[in-house]
Parts: structure tokens; sequence; C-alpha cells
């Protein structure tokens, strides 16, 4: 696939994060907050956004999920070989083609288990080697909107501030993916209100993902 990679370096040397990266999708699918890290032994790594999620693993700590990832090794590599290259390199923009100029999107809705408000939830897999997880249709009061994953962060003002990180860039990709998400959403509400119908759930753990 094609995508272009943009670095914003951070000043403050003595931070472990060097950097924070965006990626665009074919012009049409932006990712935000991946990062540069440096180790101790002044290795540096990329790493994706996360969040903190209700469940505990065996040692009673808190369970972490991205965002957002590859899904192979290949294009894992294949990514973060091209954002160091980009970190080092000091250049604005780094554009990487594969020679298709389209990007496929598939997407899968599963009924939700632990909100009401939230009609369903689900995944977007980008070429097949990319996931951006938790995206959710919404109960609003003028009815129901897709909500991307999103971040929420503490203002000046003491007040929470959310943000998403990730999200279409162009009306047209905007309206086809979202478009997409509400057609497989329906689909899931048509499933649980069939007669004797039950409907996949899947218990994506992730309660404390925030959305608006």
């Amino acid at each position: 696939m094609n995508y272009s990679i943009k670095v914003n370096k951070l000043e403050k040397e003595n931070w472990s994060t060097k950097a924070f990266v965006s990626v665009v999708f074919e012009e049409s699918l932006k990712v935000t907050d991946i990062t540069i890290r440096e180790t101790k032994k002044g290795e540096i790594f990329v790493s994706m956004p996360g969040y903190k999620t209700s469940k505990k693993n065996e040692q009673g700590n808190p369970v972490y999920k991205n965002y957002f990832c590859p899904t192979t090794a290949e294009f894992r590599k294949e990514l973060h070989d091209n954002i160091i290259k980009a970190y080092k390199s000091n250049a604005k923009e780094v554009n990487v083609t594969s020679g298709k100029n389209k990007v496929n999107v598939s997407v899968a809705m599963y009924p939700c288990n632990f909100n009401e408000k939230i009609e369903s939830i689900g995944k977007i897999y980008i070429d097949k080697c990319f996931l951006i997880d938790g995206v959710r249709v919404i109960e609003g009061e003028k009815g129901s909107f897709v909500a991307m994953p999103t971040k929420t962060t503490e203002g000046k003002d003491g007040k929470t501030e959310y943000s998403e990180v990730c999200y279409p860039v162009t009306k047209e990709f905007r309206e086809q993916l979202y478009g997409e998400i509400m057609k497989k959403s329906n689909e899931v509400k048509a499933q649980k209100n069939d007669i004797g119908g039950l409907a996949q759930e899947r218990d994506f753990g992730d309660e404390r993902l925030p959305f608006r």
C-alpha cells in the first residue's frame, strides 16, 4: 500500500520519547500518536498508541491494548523500518509507494456487551495488514453515529479533552468508510432482532476505551 510518514521530533533530550509520528494511508486515512522511543541502552524503537483495559494479567497488572497496529510480521517490519528511516533522515515527510493506488478496507462489527449506548463495536482492516480496533456505532439523541478510537487528555482548565487517534482525511473516504461501518452495524442489529437469532458477541475487554 502507499502511505506517507510525518515525524515531529521532541526537543527534550532527557525524555525517552523522542518523536511523535503520524501515518496517512493512500491520502485517505490518518493514524496518529505513534511514538519513537529510546531504551536505556540508547536503542530506538517504534511504539503504537495504547490504552488500559479493565482486564488484568496473571500477575494482577492492567492489560493494555493498541488502538491500531500492523497485523502481519512483514508489514510490521516494513512500517517500523520506514518510520525509523524517516526519523533518522530528518525529512519532514517520507512517502512509501507499493504501486497500488487504492486502499482496500474491510469492516467487522459485533454486538457490544458492556455499554447499552453502544450499538456495535468492531475493527477496520486496511489491506489485511493493518488493524484499527474499537470503532463504535453509538446511539445518540439525533440518531446513530460512528465514533473512531479516541484518547482523553486533561486540558489546561482541568476538563477532559477528547481527540481521535485515527480518522478519514477526505470527505469521500469518510462517506465510504462510515457507510460500510453503519451497514455492518445495521446487520448486527437485524441479527439480534431476528426471532431465535443470536448475534456473535466479542469480548473486546476495552470498557475503558474513551468515546464522546
